[in-house]
């Protein structure tokens, strides 16, 4: 395998294990979140994907899908529950209509300026019943910018990405962000709990004891990113 495909693979894996270590805000007690991840590769190599979405309940993963036809529905009982809903097919449109439109925000982006996009969609029922919406997008594993659905404002997490950030701060673009993980979303996530069969828990994740397998899990990224980084490292200067 050539040093070049070798060191974009790398690079791919890295991305993953930064993304995974990205935190949710956090919520507050008695609150459920609904969320919508899509991970877009804007010049994908042959027999890459180039695109995934996968939606999560409470932190659970409920569906998987890689933009090409491909669906896989998580086999946890609450899963099986959501698929019967009257919102299930509205939701699934969405997301496709969703995934296009994102599409067309980067589509002239170059490999090397950012190898893979992310963008979150989170919609949250708090204790009272009201809904806030939230928009985040990032490159390469690290979110840049959050839209604040419910008063439709603009928040920068990371400074640089300048060209990104101009092609996404458009009125446009913030009434479908915003009609999206407000009004479409928040339907979702309301019947979804309505149909749930079990008391679904909170989005704080439950503490566990230290060492743990659970905190195991949970540091492996972070454990794994600088020795994949050295890799990348030794590659590129190889190649150079």
């Amino acid at each position: 395998m050539a040093p070049a495909t070798i060191l974009y693979f790398l690079l791919t894996v890295l991305t993953r294990l930064l993304q995974l270590s990205e935190p949710l805000p956090a919520a507050g007690a008695g609150t459920h979140c609904l969320v919508h991840e899509f991970i877009i590769n804007p010049k994908p190599l042959p027999g890459q994907q180039q695109c995934k979405v996968q939606s999560q309940l409470d932190q659970r993963i409920f569906l998987s899908y890689d933009c090409v036809g491909a669906m896989a529905i998580s086999p946890d009982v609450h899963a099986g529950k959501l698929n019967s809903t009257k919102s299930w097919n509205d939701l699934f449109k969405t997301l496709q209509d969703l995934i296009t439109e994102i599409k067309k925000l980067w589509w002239d982006i170059k490999p090397e300026e950012c190898a893979s996009t992310v963008a979150r969609m989170t919609c949250c029922q708090k204790a009272d019943g009201n809904i806030l919406g939230f928009w985040e997008f990032g490159c390469n594993g690290k979110f840049f910018l959050r839209f604040h659905s419910n008063n439709k404002t603009w928040e920068d997490l990371l400074s640089g990405f300048s060209s990104m950030k101009e092609k996404l701060k458009n009125v446009e673009l913030s009434e479908l962000l915003y009609r999206t993980s407000l009004v479409d979303c928040g339907s979702w996530l309301k019947e979804f709990l309505e149909h749930s069969e079990e008391n679904l828990e909170t989005t704080a994740p439950p503490t566990t004891p230290a060492g743990s397998e659970s905190t195991l899990m949970a540091a492996l990224p972070s454990c794994l990113v600088p020795v994949l980084l050295s890799c990348v490292i030794f590659l590129f200067l190889k190649k150079n």
